[in-house]
């Protein structure tokens, strides 16, 4: 890791090292699309390259590391923007996964603020977590990491698909550690998953056909409760948004850190979401209620 000096050029970042040459890839590539709900990067990937070397070399001297995390997620929000903030995070997250360390805390860094980044941005990087993507050859040795991308998986046979994945990648580098066998524990509970979803399915086909069931994304379940909220006078100007969070997590069975960050952030949508909103404004105009889900509008 280049820290120890002033970085002029990207082609010091760059030049001899694969990992970084990757990660200036996917920068320009964010810059240059804006895709599945992504902004495009409007900040220089020099920036992005500094800002985030910067919090490694924090990091390095710091014993414990996981308890500066939100701090440091908190300071970085003040200059930039969420997603960008969430991109500078994914290149430290990369970095750091590859640092060689001895500091066994560095770990609980990484799964601290791995919560914390858009998973839409992140990914974009999470290729470079394979090792077929850079010159080392690691796979993460903590459960920890690869549970935390498989439950933002909703499909349990997506979800067991990304299991598999890993999988093999463990059994391609001969690690025979602990991950593996608890993700042959996960695999064979996804399993039982699936075939409890298809007896009820089954059961569902030989009684009445129910209507099929609307996938509808976290930011859209928390902007339609906000406004159905709003029709008796709960608002998040007169209402704890702690409080209201809690409350849309346990209506809605998504995580309340989630939910409180959209409502603090503030919900905006795409077209991507197009689908998703003109569905729940059928259903919400079939109930009877004028409130209707606007895309250009933020919640």
């Amino acid at each position: 890791m280049k820290t120890n000096k002033t970085i002029i050029s990207i082609d010091e970042y760059t030049e001899n090292n694969k990992l970084n040459t990757r990660i200036y890839e996917i920068l320009l590539y964010l810059q240059d699309c804006k895709d599945n709900g992504r902004h495009k990067l409007k900040r220089d990937p020099l920036e992005i390259f500094n800002e985030s070397y910067a919090i490694c070399k924090e990091l390095q001297g710091e014993k414990h590391p996981e308890t500066t995390a939100l701090q440091i997620w908190e300071r970085l929000r003040k200059r930039y923007l969420s997603y960008e903030t969430s991109i500078i995070f994914s290149c430290v997250y990369v970095i750091l996964y590859f640092e060689e360390t001895n500091n066994p805390n560095m770990n609980f860094f990484l799964n601290r603020i791995i919560v914390k980044i858009d998973p839409i941005y992140f990914l974009m990087f999470e290729p470079l977590l394979k090792p077929e993507e850079t010159d080392t050859i690691i796979f993460p040795e903590n459960f920890d990491f690869v549970k935390i991308q498989a439950d933002k998986i909703d499909d349990p046979k997506k979800r067991k698909i990304y299991y598999e994945n890993c999988k093999m990648c463990l059994k391609r580098i001969q690690n025979t550690q602990d991950p593996l066998q608890q993700i042959e524990n996960e695999i064979d509970f996804i399993e039982q998953e699936i075939q409890s979803s298809n007896c009820e399915e089954n059961t569902a086909d030989t009684a009445v056909k129910e209507s099929p069931q609307i996938e509808m994304c976290m930011k859209l379940q928390t902007a339609t409760m906000l406004e159905l909220f709003k029709q008796v006078g709960i608002t998040t100007a007169n209402t704890d948004k702690t409080k209201l969070a809690r409350l849309i997590s346990a209506l809605t069975g998504n995580g309340y850190n989630n939910v409180l960050k959209a409502i603090k952030e503030g919900i905006n949508f795409t077209n991507y979401h197009n689908n998703q909103i003109e569905e729940i404004n059928k259903i919400l105009e079939d109930v009877n209620t004028t409130i209707r889900i606007k895309k250009d509008k933020q919640y």
